[in-house]
């Protein structure tokens, strides 16, 4: 045993009798393995330069506190040589100018119950293959920039080029740029009932402030996980190799970056990294929930809720508010999912080559934009993206529950149900509960949709969608149908217009207007094609409109039922409706 003590007289020799009155006093290289140092209570300059298997243990975090030099010293805490774990316990390091602690080269370092208080650049380091860094019950707050290179981070804790990082009980809080960091392949980070919180952007240029940052081939993996406050993103994975791994963990109040508003976002997975995600809440984040983008990445969700999100401050593109967005070739897979009272689409999928699986979901409450109050969508494929979908419920949302556009968009959807679709606030318009346009191809079986606006199933200029086992019930004209838009406000069933749409052992019933309708869009030059096999259409003011010169009737009622209809069939012209906006990237 070594001891120090702040109020020990000058020339101890480090016994009990006779302390160390400092750091500096004690032979840090000639210590053997299994020696403690003890320090007392009192503030000390200076550093631990640690042998391998020394132990340096403070009387108390609140009381034992190290300043670190005023010298080109890397850090505060090092160990000097590979080995077993040197061992730091119960003390803070408070406003250093150097970084907290580092280990690299194969060292390994073990810290319980210590404080990392406004030291500079970084809280720790691990660096290399084979070195050890193992945590339980630390806190790295308020890291700052080196005060010689304000362009840098204030980094919590960095873990690089196949460092190992092993940490319990974990507080990473309020430092300068990215809470934790993870670069390199073959660096590894568990990370156990961990919070990461209130990560500022970078003090000189107000950019950053990731909760977690994983890059280059590195992995987290983290469990009972709290990132919370965070700014531009709570957690991002980016790059071929790189995985992050959240389980039992929350992600929630992430904010835009402070320079210029933009992102927000709660996880984000790009340019080929992994993320998994199992029993997450996603809460209150801004730009977007989870995000997933560009050829090779890679999402698995389960038992995740993703709710709240809003748009990102800044007015510039992106950043909407959306519950999942993915694209550029990226692929999600998807169970047991909520997405709730997110802004403008609940999802989105978009880009060639992007595939989604989703199976038990709900996706609900959709909100429009707040300005100029636009969209609102629960569930939406577009540019070529492919969805595969079993056992939804899309309800409650704004303009269209579900959209699907573009030529190489294809969409299966099995045992879903798309209810209470309403219209977009800023024109009264829309309310539609399916909708298929632009060549997209749509295939289903086992839907139900109820109480939509304008119209229940659209198949809109070049789309092909069939369906089977299908009920739509339930079709208003629009909200605006009194006010702005008395000449067009529809309140159809279903509609074939410049486009292909088959139904087969189907229920239509109460649209305002038309059951069914088959005719073609002003500005398209097809007519549409709609086939009608084995089901009931009943309680329209027209059961079937036709506005195709010389349709063959019966594609309409192969052992189709035409019943309590105001009019079952008519071919008056009237009023059809157009193809909706995409929202894009």
């Amino acid at each position: 045993m070594v001891y120090v003590k702040a109020d020990a007289a000058a020339g101890g020799d480090g016994t009990v009798a006779a302390p160390f009155a400092g750091l500096s006093q004690v032979p840090w290289v000639s210590l053997g393995a299994s020696t403690t140092v003890a320090v007392g209570k009192g503030t000390y300059p200076g550093t631990l330069p640690l042998r391998v298997g020394v132990s340096v243990v403070g009387a108390c975090v609140e009381e034992t506190i190290l300043t670190g030099i005023a010298a080109p010293v890397q850090s505060v805490v090092s160990v000097t040589g590979a080995g077993e774990p040197a061992e730091v316990q119960n003390l803070t390091i408070r406003g250093a100018s150097q970084r907290g602690a580092l280990a690299r080269r194969g060292q390994r370092l073990s810290l319980r119950g210590v404080l990392f208080d406004r030291v500079q650049g970084v809280g720790i380091v691990v660096a290399d293959a084979s070195t050890e860094v193992s945590l339980t019950d630390v806190v790295i707050r308020d890291t700052e920039a080196v005060a010689s290179s304000p362009s840098e981070f204030g980094i919590g804790i960095h873990v690089q080029d196949g460092g190992q990082l092993q940490a319990t009980r974990f507080l990473v809080l309020r430092n300068g740029g990215l809470g934790i960091s993870a670069a390199g392949e073959g660096s590894a980070l568990t990370l156990l009932d961990t919070v990461v919180r209130e990560t500022r952007p970078r003090d000189s240029d107000g950019i950053a402030g990731r909760g977690i940052n994983a890059e280059a081939g590195a992995r987290v993996d983290a469990t009972r996980m709290l990132l919370v406050g965070n700014r531009l993103a709570g957690a991002i994975c980016s790059g071929v190799g790189t995985t992050v791994t959240l389980t039992d963990s929350v992600v929630r109040d992430t904010d835009s970056r402070a320079r210029d508003g933009i992102g927000g976002g709660g996880v984000s997975a790009e340019l080929g990294g992994t993320i998994s995600l199992t029993r997450l809440l996603i809460a209150s984040n801004r730009a977007v929930g989870v995000f997933v983008s560009n050829e090779g990445t890679e999402a698995v969700l389960t038992d995740v809720v993703i709710r709240d999100t809003e748009p990102q401050r800044s007015r510039a593109p992106g950043g909407r508010g959306r519950g999942i967005q993915l694209q550029y070739g990226a692929h999600l897979e998807a169970t047991r999912l909520v997405i709730s009272n997110n802004t403008e689409s609940g999802i989105f999928v978009g880009s060639e080559g992007s595939t989604m699986s989703v199976t038990d979901a709900v996706i609900q409450r959709t909100l429009p934009l707040g300005l100029p109050g636009q969209f609102g969508r629960g569930l939406g494929v577009e540019n070529d993206g492919r969805l595969d979908a079993s056992r939804l419920l899309i309800a409650d949302n704004h303009e269209l529950g579900f959209f699907a556009s573009s030529p190489g968009t294809v969409v299966n959807l099995s045992d879903v149900v798309i209810r209470d679709t309403r219209s977009q606030l800023n024109d009264l318009r829309g309310g539609r509960g399916f909708e298929v346009q632009e060549g997209a191809r749509v295939d289903g079986m086992r839907l139900e949709i109820e109480r939509s606006v304008e119209a229940g199933v659209l198949a809109l200029t070049g789309a092909s969608v069939a369906l089977t086992d299908a009920s739509i019930v339930g079709v208003a004209v629009a909200d605006c149908a009194s006010t702005t838009c008395p000449t067009d406000p529809y309140g159809h069933a279903v509609g074939a217009l410049g486009a292909a749409l088959s139904l087969r052992r189907f229920r239509i019933s109460d649209a305002a207007v038309c059951g069914a309708m088959v005719g073609r869009v002003e500005e398209f030059a097809e007519d549409g094609s709609l086939d009608l096999e084995a089901g009931v259409v009943s309680e329209a003011e027209i059961g079937a409109c036709v506005q195709v010169d010389g349709y063959d009737l019966e594609r309409l009622t192969g052992d189709v039922e035409f019943r309590e209809n105001a009019t079952n069939l008519d071919s008056t012209t009237l009023p059809v409706p157009n193809v909706s906006a995409t929202v894009g990237l």
